[in-house]
């Protein structure tokens, strides 16, 4: 299989577009890196380490389908989603890539 980005997905189904169906646990796993990495200098800052921390940590939450003209509803629902649990996964993200780089 060839490897492949987000421009080369052909989203139109019988004249529908499903591009603006997101997992939106994506958004809430890029705060949560930028913080951390925030917080901790000694982290490495090189693509692959950040990469592999993002699919690492998304692969470990169950996937948060939404559309995002729905967005607003999904934000101000508290218990949509655990933003502890989140930062929980990605430290825990962080310390297999830091055990274990790529690079």
């Amino acid at each position: 299989m060839e490897m492949f980005g987000r421009d080369d997905i052909d989203y139109e189904v019988m004249g529908h577009y499903l591009y603006e169906i997101v997992n939106f646990n994506e958004y809430f796993v890029i705060q949560a890196i930028k913080e951390i990495y925030e917080e901790n200098d000694d982290l490495c800052p090189c693509h692959l380490c950040i990469e592999d921390t993002y699919a690492l940590a998304l692969n470990s939450l169950p996937p948060r389908y939404i559309q995002v003209t729905s967005k607003e509803v999904y934000l101000e629902n508290q218990g949509f989603l655990d933003e502890k649990k989140v930062k929980r996964v990605v430290l825990e993200a962080v310390e297999k890539v830091r055990n274990n780089p790529k690079h």
